[in-house]
């Protein structure tokens, strides 16, 4: 088995990360800023949809609607990105077969790459929430934050699944790219957990975005129980999808570098 990502490699992730967002930006005249203005732009985008125009009412906790939508949406397409990106990196990078750049090197760019748009989303998210008065304290900001490495952790171990089986199974990419369409609507991000009820309540406790979406959102709803608990079977989630992504790097990657 191979070693994990050493320490010469893993000092390059940090460049390589701002490299990435260079060119993502290059051109702009406001630049890197972008990383924070979209996510703005999401949000206000959700603020005028459902916040005049629908109007709904608000969440069990009393929480807005377009703060409560947002909180999920950010994080969550932080998520999507990262898995969308891993599944793509070893086709758009063939010269890997060729060179010593581990397989890994790549997957923890585009991971960290989105983890940039999440953690600018939650912190807009949460700026306007203690703005507006709707947030229960800063002592509570370490949980989003927990919340986000973890996340990062764990989608950084699905990565490295899904780009090898990616590249050997090219039909997997649109069809990740449908799940997790699917799997939006299967998490409480656009709809609070209190609509819920029996065995459809239930089944979110085995929806791991569930925990995490928890974390984003307790400086937000300030519920009665305390995230301890959200933060161990968060943690045990990322745990295991990284045991489970390492454990499998070398099977997969040998096979899917014969096939770039």
């Amino acid at each position: 088995m191979r070693a994990p990502l050493s320490p010469a490699w893993a000092r390059s992730v940090g460049p390589l990360v701002l490299a990435d967002l260079r060119h993502r930006y290059a051109g702009s005249v406001l630049g890197g800023l972008w990383s924070a203005l979209g996510p703005l732009v999401e949000v206000a985008a959700y603020a005028v949809v459902f916040g005049l125009v629908m109007r709904p009412r608000t969440t069990q906790d009393g929480l807005t609607y377009a703060l409560f939508i947002a909180s999920g949406i950010l994080p969550w397409s932080s998520l999507r990105e990262g898995l969308e990106s891993s599944a793509s990196t070893l086709p758009d990078n063939r010269w890997i077969r060729r060179s010593r750049v581990p397989m890994e090197l790549l997957v923890a760019r585009q991971v960290l790459v989105s983890a940039v748009r999440g953690a600018c989303g939650l912190l807009l998210v949460l700026a306007a929430a203690f703005a507006a008065g709707e947030a229960a304290g800063a002592t509570g900001l370490f949980w989003p934050l927990a919340g986000l490495i973890l996340q990062t952790a764990a989608v950084f171990g699905l990565g490295l699944i899904v780009a090898p089986l990616a590249t050997l199974y090219p039909d997997l990419r649109p069809a990740l790219a449908t799940g997790l369409t699917a799997l939006t609507f299967a998490s409480p991000i656009v709809y609070p957990e209190s609509l819920l009820s029996g065995t459809v309540r239930a089944a979110l406790e085995w929806n791991p975005f569930t925990h995490f979406l928890r974390l984003y959102r307790f400086p937000l709803a300030a519920p009665s129980g305390g995230p301890v608990a959200e933060l161990a079977m968060a943690a045990a989630t990322t745990m295991g999808l990284l045991a489970i992504g390492l454990a499998m790097r070398d099977r997969l990657w040998w096979a899917a570098r014969d096939r770039l």
